[in-house]
């Protein structure tokens, strides 16, 4: 069993509630309908709010626990999050997300990876599409330097948090 399905299993809701940073930064979108790709979904706090609002929610997670614990309000509630249980390093997401988002994702993967995925998950993201990272500050640095290259507009980046857009 992998960390995260230990701690799933004693806490069905261990990250609790999606933060106020990141229900106001996707309230104020310019798209209200769409394809959003949550990488490291976990149990689903994110994924379920934006189910909430109207997207279309790609959740990827390695740990069964917590996709499974996150498939029960899928099913209760009849949101349209789809559910995909992958190691996100072999996983080939659609063509033209709307958004990606990668909430405490990128410290969980080796370091060595971290850019080489960003970069592979970018060129699904369609133009115009938002990239949230909201990570620990030691992660962001090298992602921070490859939005940059990548021509990506920042729109935010306080607080651990790295909101851009692809012009």
């Amino acid at each position: 069993m992998q960390k995260y399905d230990k701690i799933y299993a004693k806490d069905a809701s261990y990250f609790g509630h999606t933060s106020k940073q990141f229900t106001t930064l996707f309230s104020n979108l310019d798209f209200d309908s769409g394809t959003i790709l949550d990488l490291g979904a976990g149990q689903g706090r994110d994924a379920l709010f934006l189910a909430k609002r109207g997207y279309n929610v790609i959740a990827l997670d390695s740990s069964k626990v917590g996709l499974d614990q996150l498939q029960e309000r899928v099913d209760a509630e009849n949101l349209p999050i789809e559910i995909v249980h992958t190691d996100a390093l072999g996983y080939t997401p659609p063509q033209d997300l709307d958004a990606i988002i990668a909430d405490r994702f990128f410290h969980e993967v080796p370091r060595t990876a971290r850019v080489k995925l960003l970069q592979r998950m970018l060129g699904y993201l369609r133009v115009g599409g938002y990239m949230l990272i909201a990570d620990d500050k030691s992660v962001l640095p090298n992602l921070r330097d490859t939005l940059k290259k990548e021509k990506f507009e920042v729109l935010r980046d306080k607080n651990g948090i790295l909101f851009t857009y692809k012009p």
